[in-house]
Order: structure tokens, then C-alpha cells, then sequence
């Protein structure tokens, strides 16, 4: 889930989200720094798909096909959000924009993603 033109992922790891909660609980994430030259983005990134909100692409893979079977459908979404990571703080500061942002656009997004 990144650009071409000679990004690359510098890391890679599911993060929490706390000012979001999905089912009880924190929503997951994707969390990506993605780098090209000196050049840095951080990456949030999620599918969301019939009231599941899936981090992992094999279960999404997985879930598309018991969908297919059991009701007949295939479509899903994928949300990424991204940011430029700038100056010495920048990664507390892209992680902040990412997490206030995700808060801001979850909720207006729920409208049209897959149910």
C-alpha cells in the first residue's frame, strides 16, 4: 500500500488508534514509514468491509471469498491516510496529525463503506 516511483517501507506494524473505538476496543491500524531519498511519509491504512475493520490481507482475501459464497458479494474498501514526516519531531507529529485525522474521518466515511 505504498506509491511506486522508488518508495520504500522503512517500517511496518499494526498500531492502535485509542480516540477510535470499534466493537469495545481500540480500532487497528496499519502503520507504515515509507521513504524515498530524504524524502519520509507515515501511512495509517485499514479495509473496511461489512462491519469488520481488517488490517491483515489474507483475511481480507479470506473474507472477500466467504462473502462471495455466503452473500453474494465481493466489493470492500481501503482507507489510507498519509502524511509527510518533517524535522526532528517529526514522527510524533505525523503520528498525532494521522490519529486526530482518523478520528475526524472515521465516522464520516462509515456511510459508504461495504455493509
Amino acid at each position: 500500500c505504498i506509491p511506486g516511483d522508488g518508495w520504500q517501507i522503512d517500517s511496518f506494524g499494526p498500531v492502535s488508534v485509542d480516540s477510535v473505538v470499534v466493537d469495545g476496543q481500540a480500532m487497528r491500524v496499519n502503520r507504515a514509514l515509507i521513504v524515498k531519498g530524504d524524502f519520509r511519509q507515515l501511512v495509517y491504512y485499514w479495509f473496511p468491509q461489512r462491519d469488520r475493520i481488517l488490517t491483515n490481507e489474507y483475511w481480507v482475501k479470506w473474507f472477500i471469498f466467504k462473502d462471495a459464497l455466503m452473500r453474494n458479494r465481493t466489493d470492500g474498501a481501503l482507507v489510507r491516510l498519509v502524511t509527510p514526516v518533517v524535522g526532528t519531531r517529526g514522527m510524533e507529529a505525523a503520528d498525532r496529525r494521522l490519529a486526530e485525522f482518523t478520528t475526524a474521518v472515521v465516522p464520516a466515511l462509515q456511510a459508504y463503506f461495504p455493509r
